[in-house]
Order: C-alpha cells, then sequence, then structure tokens
C-alpha cells in the first residue's frame, strides 16, 4: 500500500479518536461518538458540516479498510496457533498490527 494511503488512514483513526488497534467495533463506536458530538443538527454553522463530512469520509476509509481482509474459517493448516496465525496476517499492519505477545 502507498504511503498515502497509509497517511490518509492514520489521519483517519486520529480522527475518530482510535488506538493504532481497533476492531470494527470499535470503528463503529468512535464513529457513532463523534456523529453524537459534532452532528450538525446539534453543532450549528458551517464547521459543523464540514467536520461531520470529515468523520463520514473517515470512516467509509476504514471500514473500507477492514473490509479488504479475508479470513480463512478452516482450520490453519501451517501450525500457527490462533495468535501466531494473527500476528502473521496483520502484524506489520498500522491498525491491526503490533508486537508478538511471548
Amino acid at each position: 500500500m502507498k504511503q498515502g494511503r497509509w497517511d490518509a488512514i492514520d489521519r483517519a483513526r486520529k480522527l475518530l479518536g482510535l488506538m493504532e488497534k481497533a476492531s470494527r467495533n470499535e470503528i463503529m463506536d468512535a464513529y457513532r461518538k463523534a456523529c453524537q458530538q459534532c452532528h450538525p443538527d446539534l453543532y450549528h454553522g458551517e464547521d459543523g458540516q464540514e467536520k461531520m463530512a470529515q468523520i463520514n469520509a473517515a470512516y467509509r476509509l476504514l471500514m473500507e479498510y477492514s473490509d479488504a481482509y479475508r479470513i480463512s474459517f478452516l482450520p490453519n493448516e501451517d501450525g500457527m496457533n490462533d495468535s501466531e496465525w494473527w500476528f502473521y496476517h496483520f502484524g506489520q499492519d498500522p491498525i491491526w498490527g503490533g508486537k508478538k505477545e511471548d
């Protein structure tokens, strides 16, 4: 993935107040919270509409990004346990990744 795309994803997660790792449920919860705080019906003026547009765009980007992963529902033939498999597939990812726990 290109650096510009990673930068956009990083800005989107920060806008929604997400940590470097987040589940889809956490993304949706952060989106709902941001909408409640910045909805144009509650936050009048041009700034409210612009902020809401940014929140909607951030949410769409993060959900699109998380939808791109294909997960097998079959037993793991590589001999990895669940945490090893997860780290192998998502460990280098800026949102889902992290350090491997021993």
